[in-house]
């Protein structure tokens, strides 16, 4: 069986949802989890057929609440997936690229935690809300770059060996920045 590139993170820019507000539909979602790891049956959008390079599609992004409270800006910061946003076809029906989708979500949290790490560090006060969205659009910015970094350098899954390397720094980041998970 030949490999077709996934090209993801082609479309990943085009169809990844970055939302500022809570009005992600909570069932059509899936926040990141330390024990919950994406099926096949989470994604349940339909398959681009017009787009035949592309076999399989994450919707993720950051959505992050706010509001103020004793003159700061209060604030929770999530990764999610959506599911009618993302969808597989039969090609890509395996393992293996699943684990390369599950690192598309994974990718999500880290920015998360990063962005969390950050905002800890820097708090904003009340009436720096401009402020606020500048410094998150920067790492939105930031996220979307390693989301095509990561498609880039695994060659959409193709090259299994920088893909094993992706999957273990993700993870190592990941767990250096256990403290600001959900």
């Amino acid at each position: 069986m030949t490999k077709r590139p996934l090209f993801a993170g082609l479309l990943l820019a085009l169809l990844t949802t970055i939302s500022f507000t809570s009005n992600v539909d909570d069932t059509d979602v899936i926040y990141w989890s330390d024990h919950g790891r994406l099926d096949w049956q989470d994604f349940q959008g339909d398959p681009r057929y017009d787009h035949e390079a592309v076999s399989a599609v994450t919707s993720s992004g950051i959505v992050h609440y706010r509001g103020c409270k004793n003159g700061q800006i209060i604030y929770k910061v999530r990764a999610y997936f959506e599911k009618d946003n993302s969808w597989v076809k039969d090609e890509a029906l395996t393992e293996y690229h699943l684990a390369h989708e599950q690192l598309h979500f994974d990718i999500t949290e880290l920015a998360a935690r990063r962005l969390r790490k950050a905002l800890a560090e820097n708090p904003f006060m009340c009436g720096e809300e401009e402020q606020f969205e500048q410094f998150i659009t920067t790492y939105i910015d930031k996220w979307q770059i390693q989301q095509q970094e990561y498609d880039f350098g695994t060659r959409h899954s193709l090259d299994e060996k920088q893909q094993r390397e992706w999957s273990y720094r993700v993870a190592f980041e990941l767990s250096l920045l256990d403290e600001y998970s959900e």
